[in-house]
């Protein structure tokens, strides 16, 4: 009798430590999305420009429109540039009400715990910077020519997929399978449809950044 009472409460106690465990991963999870949320703009602004160059690629069989993917390009790059500055504004506000919050007292510890738990990735806009090194880096293998022109929206497609896993992996199994599809549909137009790559992988690239987007933003409800 007395084996089967501490076989229970060991049990018992395995199991708050399992139920505790999840809730931490789950409020870790929530707090993420958080702070994620304040990048949905650069996924809409992204992926709009995919999907309008993807629009362009179509329409220049019938007519030089290049000049357009440059244009877009560089307005996407003048938004993502705004909102990254607005997300510092926005870092510092928060920055501060915490610094204010912990000098509070008696409740100074709860108020850097939630500080902490806001901000545990640092500066919002520092989770651009892995997206900015790749791009650079694709962008430059493009320019000297290292990677074919024909090749590049695949390389492209391939690193936006392997992102949305990794990002999936913390904040939730849709952007793991969005990861996946993209993935496997890279390789199939790599393979195969190589010359139409241009148009559909940065249209469905487009679209799944915008997808993205979507999720965090109903997520972040």
């Amino acid at each position: 009798m007395q084996n089967s009472k501490q076989t229970d409460l060991a049990n018992t106690n395995q199991q708050d430590f399992e139920n505790n465990k999840r809730q931490d991963l789950e409020n870790k999870r929530k707090a993420w999305i958080g702070q994620a949320n304040a990048l949905i703009p650069l996924l809409f602004i992204w992926g709009a420009e995919w999907i309008f160059s993807a629009l362009v690629d179509f329409a220049i069989y019938w007519r030089d429109l290049d000049w357009l993917k440059q244009a877009a390009f560089i307005t996407a790059v003048v938004a993502s540039l705004v909102q990254i500055w607005s997300l510092r504004k926005e870092f510092r506000a928060d920055s501060a009400e915490g610094a204010r919050e912990r000098s509070a007292g008696s409740g100074g510890h709860a108020g850097a715990s939630a500080g902490g738990e806001r901000n545990g990735w640092g500066h919002p806009a520092l989770l651009v910077l892995p997206g900015a090194m790749l791009i650079a880096a694709v962008a430059l293998l493009e320019a000297i020519g290292a990677v074919s022109p024909l090749f590049a929206p695949v390389l492209r497609a391939f690193i936006l997929a392997i992102g949305f896993v990794q990002v999936g992996l913390l904040l939730g199994r849709p952007l793991v399978y969005l990861g996946f599809w993209l993935f496997a549909l890279s390789a199939l137009m790599g393979v195969w449809y190589l010359g139409y790559s241009g148009v559909v992988l940065e249209g469905m690239g487009g679209i799944s950044l915008i997808l993205s987007g979507y999720m965090l933003r109903v997520w972040g409800r």
